[in-house]
């Protein structure tokens, strides 16, 4: 009875070892399936960083040679990763995956500042640019109104299309430092020409016509060049709190009124739009003699 009662038990027992080893199996293959598969999608995303990805192709093209070097180790290291994982050798592979992706971080991080500051610099040269063209047309208004060669000798403009020239043809190279800095030295030329220009005489405002859309083209360009002068007078005279205050709520008057000058002359009542204009642009004339100017 003890014998067959002890058989039972030993069979029992072999039987739950058996179910037990089976079980520790069926977890490990389980495991390893699952470490395999995490694997496998971090070698894939290395891949794709090191070989397809916006900024392996950016570096590729770049002329960062430090950066270049840097892109071909972290494909050394995705290479290693996949001979690791096809043997199975999972911690190796996860090593050499965690270096490249720290080599893919620092190099993508370094190519996005080096194009922050690039499209920083192109940002600034034709901001610049927009503002000297703006700055020609008002001194060549304030030329033309006060019609005197002394006034029109205050810009070189020879020296002026020089400066220009050369700074765009460096735009077009992709030499943005020097560009800009051509750039700001024509933006000084013009500003100086205009400070000069407007301490001469008061502005004539007697010219002829062909149309009255004529007129009111230059009234709107007037209305420009009087916004410029008025900030040129404030950076270069000292005004007090309430002066500024007072200047400012006479540039947002006018704003209003050249949007009603603009609503009138879209409706083909362009005498009316001229005459709305012209209210406009005194109001900035009285700001600027607030400002320091002599207009």
């Amino acid at each position: 009875m003890f014998d067959n009662i002890r058989f039972i038990l030993t069979r029992n027992y072999f039987v739950l070892m058996i179910v037990m080893l089976l079980y520790s199996g069926f977890v490990v293959a389980s495991d390893d399936r699952e470490r395999s598969a995490s694997v496998y999608n971090k070698v894939s995303l290395l891949d794709w960083l090191v070989n397809d990805s916006p900024t392996a192709k950016r570096i590729e093209d770049s002329n960062d040679d430090v950066s270049r070097q840097q892109l071909q180790r972290a494909r050394e290291m995705w290479e290693q990763a996949v001979e690791h994982s096809e043997r199975n050798e999972y911690d190796l592979a996860e090593v050499h995956i965690s270096e490249g992706l720290k080599l893919m971080t620092r190099v993508s991080r370094k190519v996005k500042d080096e194009e922050r500051i690039r499209q920083a610099r192109i940002d600034l040269y034709l901001q610049v640019k927009e503002h000297v063209g703006m700055f020609i047309t008002a001194f060549d208004r304030i030329a033309v109104e006060k019609d005197k060669e002394d006034i029109k000798s205050l810009l070189d403009r020879d020296k002026l299309d020089a400066v220009l020239s050369s700074a765009e043809s460096m735009y077009t190279d992709g030499d943005l430092i020097t560009a800009n800095e051509l750039m700001k030295q024509a933006a000084d030329m013009v500003d100086n020409a205009l400070s000069d220009a407007r301490h001469n005489e008061v502005l004539l405002h007697e010219l002829k016509f062909e149309s009255p859309e004529e007129e009111y083209s230059y009234e709107v360009s007037r209305n420009d060049s009087y916004v410029i002068l008025i900030d040129l007078s404030q950076k270069k005279s000292t005004i007090s709190q309430a002066e500024i205050t007072y200047v400012q709520n006479l540039i947002n008057e006018n704003a209003q009124l050249r949007a009603q000058a603009e609503e009138l002359a879209n409706k083909g009542d362009i005498e009316k739009g001229i005459a709305v204009l012209e209210k406009g642009t005194d109001k900035l004339s009285r700001a600027l003699r607030i400002s320091g100017a002599s207009f």
